[in-house]
């Protein structure tokens, strides 16, 4: 078995991302298939290489084993929303947002409400699952792009999710560039601020030059009269998304988080719907909600949910995560990295490439958290020698790697955008927070703006602490 070189692995990953790129986006076919032809072909590297099929095989392993707790939120999530609509909490969002929010002002509007919910419960995917799906019923109904809707959703939760304490990619971010959280959310405000204005002013202006005709007010009224009609339209139904978004700020793990509120959610579906059995409910959770109100735009749109509507990004997921666990077994992107070690002579360069290399783990292997811990435990040194802070590095991390992540279509966020939302890939180039923010990153990188030098008795301090933490793994 020998170590792939870096020539040979940065033509693989060119390779990759080219054949995942022109499969998803040119053929317009789903990414399963062409992730798995990535993968026999990235596996045949491994074998031609010395590696064990049982080698690569537990690596597929345990890298789908690293996702279950992402697998079963998904499914969670989905069985919750088929649970909402039937019950009413999806409608009364969706009637109280149709009487609140201005078409020209959605969007804007969209991107702030997510960010807020994403603070409080430290999950963009929380944030998603629950108000975005709403503000895609009231998207609807004003008339506005689906794709347009879910790239601002998306956009407000990330950057609700990168400036959260409780957020766990944020804890990991700081944790692994050894930063205190606070001071790492605190520096991360120098490129996440501007980013988040920038994304802002960019849907004010998209929403005050939309189509004024598309808003149709004749929709929105007979929107509103069919939600009346179904459902019954009462704040009893946002106990279920109130206390998930409650527990989560308690910092109760999600999936018990979710349970909660889905048994509270069945609670409520015996108070909104008359005469409801125990067997309606089941088949709701599983089969999703079926409307049938003679209105077939309406019937599309609240037709939602269920645990078999997560099996498309359940199957992306299993899939992308055994690519990645075989990627990073092999070794492929810290060989790459590790190789343009001899180019780290400057800041700008140092944060280019970290920027480079979380991006390169997010379009090859599909994992946010690998893409934080491999670039953060191989960049660090390099931090030191330009003598750059530690929150420099941190802060990097998150501007390229958990930002960038949603719009990579084989990536498990993605995956899970496209099953809660139902909506493809079309919602990636409006997530324009993701492409601002690793642009920003760049320039402050090589102007200086919003770098924090690292002092000398920092350093010393620094290189001690490695040299004990060498001493102790190779004793």
């Amino acid at each position: 078995m020998k170590k792939p070189s870096f020539l040979a692995s940065i033509g693989i990953v060119l390779i990759v991302i080219t054949f995942l790129g022109t499969s998803i986006l040119y053929y317009d076919v789903a990414p399963q298939i062409p992730i798995v032809i990535a993968t026999i072909f990235v596996a045949c590297y491994g074998l031609a290489i010395g590696y064990k099929w049982k080698e690569l095989e537990s690596a597929m392993a345990k890298g789908i084993a690293q996702g279950i707790p992402s697998i079963l939120i998904l499914c969670l999530i989905g069985i919750l929303i088929g649970v909402w609509v039937l019950n009413g909490t999806v409608p009364t969002i969706t009637y109280y947002g149709l009487h609140t929010l201005s078409a020209e002002f959605f969007l804007m509007s969209a991107v702030i409400i997510c960010a807020i919910v994403s603070v409080v419960c430290g999950s963009s995917w929380s944030a998603i699952g629950t108000i975005g799906v709403s503000l895609m019923g009231v998207a609807f109904g004003l008339g506005i792009s689906p794709a347009m809707t879910a790239g601002a959703i998306v956009c407000g939760a990330i950057f609700g999710d990168k400036i959260s304490p409780l957020s766990d990619t944020t804890n990991l971010a700081s944790a692994t560039a050894k930063v205190n959280i606070f001071d790492h959310i605190k520096h991360m405000l120098w490129t996440t601020i501007p980013s988040f204005l920038l994304t802002l002013a960019a849907f004010t202006v998209i929403g005050l030059l939309m189509d004024k005709g598309r808003a149709d007010s004749s929709q929105i009224n007979t929107l509103i009269r069919v939600l009346n009609d179904e459902f019954m339209i009462t704040p009893v139904t946002l106990l279920s998304p109130l206390l998930i978004i409650i527990l989560a700020f308690k910092r109760v793990s999600p999936i018990p988080a979710m349970v909660i509120g889905l048994i509270t959610a069945i609670l409520t579906t015996f108070y909104t719907v008359p005469n409801v059995g125990i067997g309606t409910i089941m088949s709701t959770a599983h089969n999703g909600y079926t409307a049938n109100t003679g209105v077939e735009a309406i019937d599309s749109l609240l037709s939602l949910g269920g645990l078999s509507s997560t099996l498309f990004g359940v199957s992306l997921i299993l899939i992308a995560l055994a690519f990645g666990g075989m990627i990073q077994h092999i070794g492929i992107a810290r060989s790459i990295i590790e190789g343009i070690q001899n180019i780290l002579k400057s800041r700008g360069n140092v944060i280019a490439s970290t920027v480079v290399s979380c991006l390169g783990i997010n379009l090859t292997v599909g994992e946010q958290y690998l893409s934080i811990l491999l670039p953060g435990q191989l960049f660090e040194t390099a931090y030191q020698k330009v003598k750059l802070h530690p929150k420099n590095l941190s802060r990097t991390l998150e501007d390229a790697g958990t930002i960038i992540h949603p719009i990579v279509p084989w990536g498990v966020t993605g995956a899970f955008i496209m099953s809660t939302l139902n909506i493809g890939m079309e919602y990636a180039p409006f997530v324009f927070i993701s492409m601002i923010n690793p642009i920003i990153a760049i320039i402050y990188g090589y102007t200086g703006i919003g770098l924090t030098p690292l002092q000398e008795e920092e350093k010393e301090t620094k290189e001690e602490s490695i040299e004990v933490t060498r001493q102790a793994l190779e004793g």
